[in-house]
C-alpha cells in the first residue's frame, strides 16, 4: 500500500496545528506595565461640557461639580488605559469668602489592575489625586507596609533629585537628603510643595508616596 497519503495527511495536520499554535501566541501579548517616578500622574477628570449654571439675574455663575466627572479607561492616554481598572470621582463643595467664586475639592481614584504600575520596584495599587483652588495632594498607594518600601523609595527619590540638580546646574546636593520623622519621609521642592513617603492612616499594610502642595 502507497504511504503516501497517509504521510500526506500527517503533514497536513501537522501544520495546521503549528498555525494554530502561531496564532494563540500571536494574539497573547506581554501586559503593559509602567514604571513611574513622580510628577507623572494622569489626568483622572474629564470636563463634562455642560453649559455654566446661571444667577438669579440669568448670568453665568462659575461652574461647581457638575462641570467634571471621572474620566472612562478608554478616554485615558495610552499606557494609562492598560493599566487602569476604573476611576472613581467624589467632588465636594468648598466654601469661600464672601465675594469669592465658588470653590470645590476633588478625589479622583484609579484603581490599578495588579502589577502594571511599579513604583521602585514596588507594586502600586492605586491612584489618587487630590485638588482644589487652594492645595492638591497627588499619591501613588502602594501595596506594602512602610517598613518594606521606604528605603527603596527614599533612595529613588533623592537620586531623582540629585539628577535635577546636576541638569539645572543648581547647587545645593545636601537640599536631597529627606527628613525623617516618626513613620515618614519629607524632601522639601519649594516655599509651598514637598514629596512625603509614609504609611497609609487608612491601611497600615500600604504606603503613601505624595507630592502635595499649599497656598
Amino acid at each position: 500500500m502507497d504511504g503516501r497519503p497517509h504521510a500526506l495527511s500527517l503533514a497536513l495536520v501537522l501544520m495546521t496545528t503549528g498555525l494554530a499554535a502561531s496564532a494563540a501566541l500571536a494574539g497573547e501579548r506581554a501586559p503593559v506595565t509602567i514604571e513611574v517616578r513622580g510628577d507623572d500622574f494622569p489626568m483622572l477628570v474629564q470636563d463634562t461640557g455642560l453649559p455654566p449654571p446661571l444667577d438669579d439675574n440669568g448670568l453665568p455663575r462659575t461652574p461647581g461639580c457638575e462641570a467634571v466627572r471621572a474620566r472612562r479607561v478608554d478616554e485615558l492616554p495610552y499606557p494609562w488605559r492598560e493599566a487602569v481598572d476604573r476611576v472613581h470621582l467624589d467632588c465636594q463643595p468648598m466654601e469661600a469668602p464672601e465675594g469669592e467664586t465658588a470653590l470645590m475639592a476633588l478625589t479622583a481614584t484609579a484603581f490599578l489592575k495588579p502589577g502594571r504600575v511599579w513604583l521602585a520596584g514596588h507594586a502600586v495599587s492605586e491612584i489618587r489625586r487630590m485638588d482644589s483652588e487652594l492645595w492638591g495632594d497627588h499619591q501613588y498607594v502602594l501595596a506594602e507596609p512602610y517598613a518594606q518600601v521606604a528605603a527603596d523609595l527614599r533612595a529613588q527619590l533623592e537620586a531623582d533629585c540629585v539628577k535635577r540638580h546636576t541638569r539645572q546646574e543648581r547647587e545645593g546636593a545636601p537640599e536631597c537628603t529627606m527628613e525623617e520623622s516618626e513613620g515618614a519621609l519629607y524632601l522639601r521642592v519649594d516655599e509651598i510643595s514637598g514629596l512625603w513617603i509614609h504609611a497609609d492612616p487608612d491601611d497600615a499594610a500600604r504606603t503613601i508616596y505624595a507630592e502635595g502642595w499649599a497656598d
